[in-house]
């Protein structure tokens, strides 16, 4: 979960360009609660996404794992 559209943008564009599959989709209601809507998805290997996104200063402020 980032904290703005903006973010999403960048932070999927980011770990498209190192071989990611990644893609933005909306926060689900219930973990909305940071007020953020905005998550990048990846498929695979999500702590090496988190690290690069991390290092790139694009501020995450949660994570989670879909069903």
């Amino acid at each position: 979960m980032v904290s703005s559209i903006t973010h999403a943008i960048k932070g999927r564009d980011l770990l498209k360009n190192k071989g990611f599959k990644a893609a933005i989709e909306k926060t689900p209601g219930k973990l909305d609660s940071a007020g953020c809507g905005y998550s990048i998805s990846v498929t695979s290997n999500p702590e090496a996404a988190l690290k690069i996104i991390n290092a790139a200063g694009i501020k995450v402020l949660g994570t989670y794992q879909r069903q």
